[in-house]
């Protein structure tokens, strides 16, 4: 009895030895996936509004979205941390995956962000407001937290 028992630990361990590197690899990819679909919808929102609003002095052309950060769980890896930012022109999102960090191109226009919305690193929904607007005579979009019209106006005069 005791000899099966130990055979029968032996190759439970073996088993979850062997599976544990398919599981964290499906648990990162299970995140990636989450946060690349949002950011495509993301991006296509973006683009449209680039190509069919103006950009005013106060702010006028906006979009307001949801972007939701996994939490880590057995079956997803999570996201830690999500970032938006300019690079070589263009708007980028940058976010960080079991230590593995994943870029993906927004926008063909300069993002800018506040302190509230530099580093997103809180898992679950983020309100966030794209506006589009001027600053040195140059197109771009600014990021900020959703509070409500009225502050978001106000916040951006």
């Amino acid at each position: 009895m005791i000899y099966r028992l130990v055979l029968a630990v032996a190759v439970m361990t073996a088993l979850v030895g062997a599976s544990a590197p398919a599981l964290s690899t499906a648990r990162a990819d299970a995140a990636s996936d989450t946060m690349e679909r949002q950011l495509d919808e993301l991006g296509a929102e973006l683009t449209m509004l680039v190509e069919t609003d103006d950009a005013t002095p106060n702010g006028d052309a906006r979009r307001v979205v949801e972007i939701r950060l996994p939490a880590r769980t057995y079956t997803n890896a999570g996201v830690s941390q999500l970032q938006f930012a300019e690079r070589a022109g263009v708007g980028v999102a940058t976010w960080t995956v079991e230590s593995r960090k994943q870029t993906e191109r927004l926008v063909g226009i300069p993002i800018r962000t506040t302190a509230a919305t530099g580093r997103l690193d809180e898992s679950g929904t983020h309100r966030l407001v794209f506006v589009l607007t001027r600053s040195d005579g140059q197109r771009i979009l600014q990021v900020h937290r959703f509070k409500s019209e009225a502050a978001a106006r106000r916040s951006h005069a």
